[in-house]
């Protein structure tokens, strides 16, 4: 497997500018790697074609926070989505009062060889008197754009939304917003898109078990859970054809779990452990390659300011000490964020260095095919040359 040694993609004066791990902040395509991130209160992205030397950031949009939370990238092999959120304060001059809007914007573009991205125009997803944060988009099958969060009302519950327009504009359809949950609690809420317009949606909040739906494309099916309970919002979440792999931190014994969801039986399987004992940040995540082979990143443990991972290939892979960042040191652990599956067979990873500001904003990746030389030795030995 050709590995790239990391780079800096830039600097951020944000902590937490990748964060949160289950959202998507990166892809490849027309031959460039692109990076979003947070610095400051706006968000960035930066381009390369050879993920080593990389363009200067350019500002998307402004943000209501400097934590790369705020929003969330999708990208569909066509296009790049972005769901963001900020508020608007509208002033009613007949009652001298102002009113705070918290609100979820939508945006589609085209990556362009150059570096650009052609924007189209922004639209509001969601609009709500009431607090509405974390974000996290994806895009189904059709090209329809589904964003879940959570809204604190009366309480915090998760939801989730999706357009029934699939040209870059947005229209809520009929059903949505739809409350995936009474329970009140600090949600992450993953849509997960499946074949045929379908959609799986993960949600999960700190010390319950993870809980999903699923979408046929007409009506939901009944709530599933896992068996082991969650760390904070710590999951990753990615999809074969209408099975979809999760793998999520483990409460207090802060083990890494994998699990998959079969669609058939509508129902998640047993449990496996790919790390035990990691660190209480030890944010994993997931990405596939074409082959429907899955790889699993962490980082912290077992040695701090290292970045792990495993491979799944018919079986889990034995743990590969892939990135040490001891020099800079880990921002945190949680700060990973990767592609959500192989591009041009390359597998990108996100994560922060250093500990004071201006952090930086590091990439590396996999490439999931061997060097030609390789293969080429393979094949003359199998000749018997």
């Amino acid at each position: 497997m050709v590995v790239l040694d990391p780079s800096t993609v830039g600097t951020s004066t944000s902590i937490h500018a990748t964060w949160y791990p289950y959202q998507r902040k990166s892809f490849y395509a027309n031959e460039r790697f692109w990076v979003f991130y947070s610095y400051g209160n706006d968000m960035v992205f930066s381009s390369s074609t050879d993920g080593s030397t990389w363009s200067s950031r350019t500002i998307v949009r402004a943000l209501v926070e400097t934590a790369g939370r705020a929003f969330s990238v999708w990208f569909n092999n066509t296009y790049v989505f972005y769901a963001a959120r900020n508020n608007r304060d509208v002033y009613n001059p007949k009652t001298g009062k102002t009113t705070t809007y918290y609100e979820i914007y939508f945006r589609r573009g085209t990556p362009n060889s150059d570096g650009t991205i052609t924007w189209s125009s922004e639209a509001t997803a969601v609009s709500s008197i009431s607090y509405i944060s974390f974000p996290s988009l994806s895009v189904d099958s059709g090209g329809f754009p589904w964003i879940g969060y959570y809204l604190y009302a009366v309480t915090n519950q998760p939801y989730v939304t999706k357009s029934s327009t699939n040209d870059g504009t947005w229209t809520t359809a009929s059903g949505f917003p739809y409350r995936l949950s009474l329970t009140s609690a600090e949600w992450c809420v993953i849509p997960v898109p499946l074949t045929a317009t379908k959609m799986f949606v993960i949600y999960g909040t700190g010390g319950s078990t993870v809980k999903a739906q699923s979408w046929n494309g007409s009506v939901w099916s009944g709530e599933i859970a896992t068996a082991s309970a969650l760390e904070y919002v710590y999951a990753s979440a990615v999809a074969e054809e209408d099975d979809v792999h999760l793998t999520f931190l483990k409460v207090t014994d802060y083990d890494i779990l994998y699990v998959k969801y079969n669609y058939n039986t509508n129902s998640f399987g047993s449990e496996t452990t790919l790390q035990a004992g990691a660190t209480s940040d030890s944010a994993p995540v997931i990405s596939r390659d074409d082959s429907n082979n899955l790889y699993v990143f962490w980082a912290g443990y077992p040695t701090a300011n290292h970045i792990y991972y495993r491979k799944y290939n018919g079986t889990w892979q034995d743990r590969v000490d892939w990135i040490d960042e001891s020099a800079d040191v880990l921002t945190d652990n949680d700060l990973l964020t990767c592609f959500y599956q192989s591009y041009s067979n390359k597998i990108g990873l996100t994560y922060m260095t250093k500990t004071a500001s201006p952090y930086n904003v590091r990439f590396a990746f996999l490439s999931t095919i061997p060097p030609v030389e390789f293969a080429s030795k393979r094949l003359l030995v199998g000749v018997g040359v």
